[in-house]
């Protein structure tokens, strides 16, 4: 299904014309992220995060195209990377602050 889901986003994003962004948003609704940082590689296209749940101490990925950070070095080994499931916020919790991206799209925030 993400297979698919990328697949389109891709090629919607590989067109000649401008995406609408109400229905690219609808791409990025179903993830939901909740993950310790052990690794991090973020640039302007790709967020590829690497860590646990830590709920379940159990190791997982992350790779998403950003459509949120522009500090790429803003995400360290430690920080908690949170996105609800419905929502495009995209959190990123420190060890004494919380740092929330909107989503972007064609250049602007979206909600």
């Amino acid at each position: 299904m993400k297979v698919f889901v990328f697949l389109s986003l891709l090629s919607l994003l590989c067109s000649c014309r401008e995406p609408d962004c109400n229905i690219l948003k609808k791409a990025y609704y179903p993830d939901e992220y909740y993950l310790i940082v052990e690794e991090s590689s973020i640039d302007n296209s790709w967020i590829e995060i690497r860590g646990y749940v830590p709920i379940t101490h159990e190791k997982s990925n992350i790779r998403v195209h950003n459509n949120w950070i522009d500090d790429y070095n803003e995400v360290e080994m430690g920080d908690t990377i949170i996105k609800r499931e419905g929502n495009l916020e995209l959190a990123v919790h420190k060890k004494d602050t919380i740092i929330r991206h909107d989503w972007y799209c064609r250049g602007k925030p979206y909600k």
